[in-house]
Protein backbone atom coordinates (compact mmCIF):
# COMPACT_ATOMS: atom_id res chain seq x y z
CA UNK A 1 0.00 0.00 0.00
CA UNK A 2 2.51 2.61 1.29
CA UNK A 3 5.44 1.41 -1.06
CA UNK A 4 7.93 3.87 1.02
CA UNK A 5 10.57 2.78 -0.91
CA UNK A 6 9.24 4.86 -4.53
CA UNK A 7 8.42 7.95 -2.49
CA UNK A 8 10.97 8.18 0.62
CA UNK A 9 14.74 8.51 0.99
CA UNK A 10 16.02 5.24 2.41
CA UNK A 11 15.36 4.87 6.10
CA UNK A 12 18.16 6.17 8.72
CA UNK A 13 18.32 4.13 11.70
CA UNK A 14 19.56 5.61 15.32
CA UNK A 15 20.31 3.31 17.97
CA UNK A 16 19.40 4.13 21.74
CA UNK A 17 21.13 1.81 24.19
CA UNK A 18 18.03 -1.46 22.57
CA UNK A 19 15.58 0.90 21.41
CA UNK A 20 15.57 2.02 17.33
CA UNK A 21 14.15 5.25 15.62
CA UNK A 22 13.61 4.50 11.74
CA UNK A 23 13.86 8.16 9.72
CA UNK A 24 11.68 7.72 6.73
CA UNK A 25 11.87 11.14 4.67
CA UNK A 26 9.90 11.59 1.42
CA UNK A 27 11.62 12.79 -1.42
CA UNK A 28 8.33 13.15 -3.48
CA UNK A 29 5.30 14.04 -1.57
CA UNK A 30 3.35 13.81 -5.41
CA UNK A 31 4.68 10.30 -5.66
CA UNK A 32 3.35 9.40 -1.89
CA UNK A 33 -0.14 11.31 -2.13
CA UNK A 34 -0.69 9.19 -5.31
CA UNK A 35 0.27 5.81 -3.81
CA UNK A 36 -1.92 6.62 -0.64
CA UNK A 37 -4.69 7.83 -2.60
CA UNK A 38 -5.48 4.69 -4.78
CA UNK A 39 -5.54 2.59 -1.58
CA UNK A 40 -7.08 5.03 1.00
CA UNK A 41 -10.93 3.83 0.45
CA UNK A 42 -9.87 -0.03 1.24
CA UNK A 43 -8.65 1.34 4.46
CA UNK A 44 -12.71 2.56 5.26
CA UNK A 45 -13.95 -0.06 3.49
CA UNK A 46 -14.76 -3.79 2.57
CA UNK A 47 -13.25 -3.68 -1.37
CA UNK A 48 -15.93 -6.00 -2.16
CA UNK A 49 -18.42 -3.55 -1.45
CA UNK A 50 -16.63 -0.82 -3.11
CA UNK A 51 -16.49 -2.99 -6.39
CA UNK A 52 -20.33 -4.38 -6.07
CA UNK A 53 -21.06 -0.27 -5.53
CA UNK A 54 -19.29 0.47 -8.46
CA UNK A 55 -20.94 -2.64 -10.72
CA UNK A 56 -24.68 -1.78 -9.84
CA UNK A 57 -24.48 2.44 -9.20
CA UNK A 58 -21.43 3.33 -11.17
CA UNK A 59 -17.96 4.78 -10.34
CA UNK A 60 -19.49 8.16 -9.39
CA UNK A 61 -21.67 6.89 -6.27
CA UNK A 62 -18.64 5.26 -4.61
CA UNK A 63 -17.35 8.58 -4.56
CA UNK A 64 -20.43 9.63 -2.40
CA UNK A 65 -20.30 6.24 -0.20
CA UNK A 66 -17.09 6.92 0.44
CA UNK A 67 -18.21 10.47 1.47
CA UNK A 68 -19.98 8.78 4.44
CA UNK A 69 -17.49 6.73 5.88
CA UNK A 70 -14.70 9.42 5.44
CA UNK A 71 -14.31 11.89 8.15
CA UNK A 72 -14.22 15.28 6.63
CA UNK A 73 -12.68 17.42 8.51
CA UNK A 74 -8.88 17.76 8.53
CA UNK A 75 -7.90 17.21 11.67
CA UNK A 76 -9.55 13.65 11.90
CA UNK A 77 -8.47 12.65 8.55
CA UNK A 78 -5.10 13.93 9.71
CA UNK A 79 -5.09 11.68 13.12
CA UNK A 80 -6.86 8.39 10.21
CA UNK A 81 -3.88 9.20 8.14
CA UNK A 82 -1.33 8.57 10.27
CA UNK A 83 -2.57 5.35 12.15
CA UNK A 84 -3.42 4.18 8.67
CA UNK A 85 0.48 4.88 7.68
CA UNK A 86 1.60 3.18 11.25
CA UNK A 87 -0.45 0.15 10.21
CA UNK A 88 0.91 -0.08 7.07
CA UNK A 89 4.46 0.11 8.29
CA UNK A 90 3.72 -3.09 10.62
CA UNK A 91 2.28 -4.70 8.18
CA UNK A 92 5.09 -3.88 4.90
CA UNK A 93 7.88 -3.26 6.48
CA UNK A 94 8.09 -5.41 9.69
CA UNK A 95 6.51 -8.62 8.72
CA UNK A 96 3.56 -8.61 11.16
CA UNK A 97 -0.28 -9.61 10.61
CA UNK A 98 -2.66 -6.18 11.14
CA UNK A 99 -5.80 -7.32 10.11
CA UNK A 100 -8.72 -6.12 8.60
CA UNK A 101 -9.03 -2.05 9.21
CA UNK A 102 -10.68 -0.99 12.17
CA UNK A 103 -11.58 2.49 10.28
CA UNK A 104 -14.23 -0.10 8.57
CA UNK A 105 -16.12 -0.47 11.40
CA UNK A 106 -16.37 2.82 13.32
CA UNK A 107 -19.80 3.99 14.47
CA UNK A 108 -19.44 7.61 13.21
CA UNK A 109 -16.57 9.13 10.56
CA UNK A 110 -16.17 12.09 12.43
CA UNK A 111 -15.48 9.94 15.95
CA UNK A 112 -12.21 9.15 17.41
CA UNK A 113 -11.33 5.80 17.51
CA UNK A 114 -10.76 4.37 21.11
CA UNK A 115 -8.36 1.65 22.30
CA UNK A 116 -4.68 1.10 21.48
CA UNK A 117 -4.20 3.18 18.01
CA UNK A 118 -2.31 -0.12 16.12
CA UNK A 119 -1.95 -3.61 16.57
CA UNK A 120 0.01 -6.05 15.13
CA UNK A 121 1.12 -9.59 15.61
CA UNK A 122 3.56 -12.58 14.93
CA UNK A 123 4.73 -15.89 14.76
CA UNK A 124 8.50 -16.14 16.75
CA UNK A 125 10.47 -19.33 15.51
CA UNK A 126 9.03 -20.94 18.54
CA UNK A 127 5.36 -20.22 17.64
CA UNK A 128 5.07 -17.86 20.11
CA UNK A 129 2.79 -14.95 19.85
CA UNK A 130 4.86 -11.59 19.26
CA UNK A 131 2.30 -8.47 19.91
CA UNK A 132 3.16 -4.75 18.96
CA UNK A 133 1.16 -1.86 20.41
CA UNK A 134 1.82 1.66 18.71
CA UNK A 135 0.53 5.08 19.24
CA UNK A 136 0.25 7.00 15.85
CA UNK A 137 0.41 11.18 15.73
CA UNK A 138 0.55 12.82 12.90
CA UNK A 139 1.06 16.99 13.57
CA UNK A 140 2.52 19.21 11.04
CA UNK A 141 4.92 20.33 13.89
CA UNK A 142 5.91 17.48 16.02
CA UNK A 143 6.76 18.78 19.53
CA UNK A 144 7.58 17.63 23.04
CA UNK A 145 3.96 17.45 23.90
CA UNK A 146 2.90 15.34 20.91
CA UNK A 147 5.87 12.86 21.71
CA UNK A 148 4.71 12.92 26.13
CA UNK A 149 0.91 11.86 24.51
CA UNK A 150 2.39 8.81 22.43
CA UNK A 151 4.14 8.08 25.70
CA UNK A 152 1.43 8.41 27.70
CA UNK A 153 -0.44 6.05 25.09
CA UNK A 154 1.83 3.45 25.12
CA UNK A 155 2.00 3.09 28.89
CA UNK A 156 -1.75 2.73 29.29
CA UNK A 157 -2.77 -1.02 30.97
CA UNK A 158 0.96 -1.29 32.39
CA UNK A 159 2.54 -0.58 28.65
CA UNK A 160 0.30 -3.99 27.37
CA UNK A 161 -2.30 -3.64 24.65
CA UNK A 162 -5.56 -2.98 26.16
CA UNK A 163 -8.02 -6.38 26.81
CA UNK A 164 -10.92 -4.71 24.83
CA UNK A 165 -8.85 -3.49 21.97
CA UNK A 166 -6.36 -7.05 21.68
CA UNK A 167 -10.38 -8.62 21.72
CA UNK A 168 -11.34 -6.48 19.02
CA UNK A 169 -7.95 -7.36 16.74
CA UNK A 170 -8.38 -11.12 17.23
CA UNK A 171 -11.83 -11.30 16.24
CA UNK A 172 -10.90 -9.47 13.11
CA UNK A 173 -8.55 -12.47 12.71
CA UNK A 174 -10.74 -14.98 13.13
CA UNK A 175 -12.48 -16.32 9.34
CA UNK A 176 -9.80 -14.96 7.69
CA UNK A 177 -6.34 -16.48 6.32
CA UNK A 178 -4.99 -15.38 9.81
CA UNK A 179 -7.34 -17.21 11.53
CA UNK A 180 -5.04 -19.57 13.25
CA UNK A 181 -2.97 -16.41 14.91
CA UNK A 182 -6.49 -15.20 15.56
CA UNK A 183 -6.98 -18.14 18.13
CA UNK A 184 -3.44 -17.97 19.08
CA UNK A 185 -3.61 -14.18 20.10
CA UNK A 186 -7.33 -15.25 21.96
CA UNK A 187 -5.71 -17.73 23.99
CA UNK A 188 -3.03 -15.64 25.15
CA UNK A 189 -5.06 -12.98 26.11
CA UNK A 190 -7.74 -15.81 27.64
CA UNK A 191 -5.86 -18.42 29.32
CA UNK A 192 -1.51 -17.91 29.15
CA UNK A 193 -1.63 -13.55 29.93
CA UNK A 194 0.45 -11.12 27.90
CA UNK A 195 4.06 -10.64 29.29
CA UNK A 196 6.02 -7.56 28.97
CA UNK A 197 8.55 -9.61 26.95
CA UNK A 198 5.97 -10.65 24.32
CA UNK A 199 5.42 -6.78 23.42
CA UNK A 200 7.28 -4.28 21.47
CA UNK A 201 6.25 -0.41 21.69
CA UNK A 202 5.71 1.65 17.93
CA UNK A 203 5.90 5.36 18.36
CA UNK A 204 4.80 6.36 15.20
CA UNK A 205 5.05 10.25 13.84
CA UNK A 206 4.37 11.39 10.61
CA UNK A 207 5.48 14.61 10.55
CA UNK A 208 6.56 17.99 8.67
CA UNK A 209 9.22 18.61 10.63
CA UNK A 210 12.31 16.74 12.51
CA UNK A 211 11.55 15.66 15.84
CA UNK A 212 14.30 13.20 16.73
CA UNK A 213 15.42 15.22 19.48
CA UNK A 214 12.49 15.00 21.28
CA UNK A 215 11.95 11.12 20.36
CA UNK A 216 15.81 10.58 21.95
CA UNK A 217 14.83 12.45 24.75
CA UNK A 218 11.86 10.22 25.89
CA UNK A 219 13.71 6.75 24.92
CA UNK A 220 16.74 7.96 26.90
CA UNK A 221 13.75 8.74 29.94
CA UNK A 222 12.40 5.06 29.16
CA UNK A 223 12.82 2.61 31.94
CA UNK A 224 10.05 -0.13 30.91
CA UNK A 225 11.30 -3.66 30.36
CA UNK A 226 9.18 -3.46 26.95
CA UNK A 227 11.37 -3.31 23.74
CA UNK A 228 10.58 0.60 21.70
CA UNK A 229 10.55 1.17 18.16
CA UNK A 230 10.18 4.88 16.78
CA UNK A 231 9.11 5.68 12.99
CA UNK A 232 9.57 9.31 11.99
CA UNK A 233 7.97 9.40 8.66
CA UNK A 234 8.57 13.34 7.05
CA UNK A 235 6.77 14.55 4.67
CA UNK A 236 7.97 18.05 3.21
CA UNK A 237 4.43 20.09 3.16
CA UNK A 238 2.35 17.92 6.17
CA UNK A 239 -1.07 19.65 5.62
CA UNK A 240 -1.27 19.72 1.92
CA UNK A 241 -0.26 16.05 1.70
CA UNK A 242 -3.20 14.98 4.04
CA UNK A 243 -5.54 17.27 2.58
CA UNK A 244 -4.61 16.34 -0.97
CA UNK A 245 -4.79 12.48 0.04
CA UNK A 246 -8.19 12.47 0.85
CA UNK A 247 -9.25 15.21 -2.04
CA UNK A 248 -8.05 12.79 -4.63
CA UNK A 249 -9.14 9.53 -3.15
CA UNK A 250 -12.67 10.61 -2.49
CA UNK A 251 -12.72 11.94 -5.94
CA UNK A 252 -11.41 9.08 -8.04
CA UNK A 253 -13.61 6.76 -6.06
CA UNK A 254 -11.52 3.85 -5.53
Amino acid sequence: MTNYDKWCEPSKVTHIDAHAIDVLVSSSDEVGIATLAAHLPSRYAETKALTRIAERFGKIQVSKFLQNKIPATQSARSGDLGEILATAFLEEDCGHVVGPSRLIQRDHQEWAMRGDDVLGARLDSSSRVHLIKGEAKSRAQTRTAAVTEARDGLQRTDGLPSPHSLTQFAERLLDTLDDDLGEKILELLLVEGIRPDGVTHLMFLFTGNDPISHVKADLVAYRGGIKQRAVILRVQAHQDFVRTVYERAISDGS
